[in-house]
């Protein structure tokens, strides 16, 4: 059996040896490459490069004084978007007295923040059209009541001055005052009269003459077909008229033509009869 054992392993050895032997290739020597010799730039090469980039820069330099000075590239025209005519003709009369130079160099902001000065634009689109136009897009402001700060001036939904005004005629406009003068908080009053005059119904807003911002902190509000005053909170301007409108004709049917009516406290009244028919001051409330 050790002998059966001893044959079959000196079969496979050599059977394996062959196997081994017949997929193995020679080796051969690889020659190792040497490193080329490197090239050295001589002088006369560092001083042709030296030229040709001054010459490339040189070039470029002259190319874009070109560019930056080449009449065709001046602003000529000025294509202005606007809706309100008026305006529009006046901006196309102030740029033909303008020089804007080179389209190149024309600075946008610069412009756009120029225009935005005038109180009748609220904002500007510029934009360059090659080789020779300026587009304009004008968004304007839209007149909303007419100030009464040192004088009437026309004011947009933001409170901010669009130009002075001359009386009242000239806009059919409420008038937007203050018992104080404005001298002080004119951003939270103006936001609360705006709010009072956006609440309003539109056939209110269109008898509208005039809102006050009272020492008291309410709205007092005239209305061009009626003397009575009629104060409102600044809470619910609109729900407190709506109260007044609800009541009106029954209170002057039993007291007279009214001075005022402050019905500022929601559900409550506070009545004053005119001078005319003796001054009485009644405390009405559900």
């Amino acid at each position: 059996m050790a002998t059966y054992i001893h044959r079959l392993y000196s079969t496979v050895a050599a059977q394996t040896e062959s196997q081994t032997g017949s997929f193995s290739r020679r080796h051969r020597a690889v020659p190792i490459q040497k490193n080329r010799a490197r090239r050295r730039l001589r002088a006369g090469h560092v001083i042709m490069l030296l030229g040709l980039q001054a010459v490339f820069f040189l070039g470029l330099r002259e190319a874009y004084l070109f560019t930056i000075t080449w009449n065709e590239l001046n602003i000529r025209k000025v294509e202005i978007e606007c809706g309100l005519e008026p305006l529009k003709s006046s901006l196309e009369e102030y740029f033909t007295r303008v020089s804007l130079g080179n389209i190149l160099l024309a600075d946008l902001d610069a412009v756009r923040n120029r225009l935005k000065e005038l109180g009748w634009i609220k904002d500007v689109r510029v934009q360059k059209v090659f080789p020779s136009t300026l587009r304009l897009e004008i968004i304007e402001r839209k007149p909303f009541a007419l100030l009464v700060l040192g004088g009437l001036r026309l004011v947009d939904e933001n409170g901010v001055i669009m130009e002075k005004v001359f009386s009242p005629d000239e806009r059919p406009l409420p008038l937007v005052s203050d018992e104080g003068r404005f001298l002080d908080d004119f951003p939270e009053k103006w936001r609360r009269i705006r709010d009072c005059l956006e609440d309003l119904p539109a056939a209110e807003r269109e008898r509208l003459a005039e809102i006050r911002y009272s020492d008291y902190g309410s709205l007092e509000l005239y209305f061009k077909d009626d003397p009575t005053r009629i104060f409102v909170g600044v809470s619910n301007p609109a729900g407190n008229l709506a109260y007044y409108r609800e009541r009106e004709q029954e209170w002057k049917r039993d007291f007279g033509p009214l001075e005022y009516a402050d019905v500022s406290i929601e559900n409550r009244a506070f009545l004053k009869v005119a001078a005319a028919t003796g001054e009485r001051t009644l405390d009405q409330g559900d």
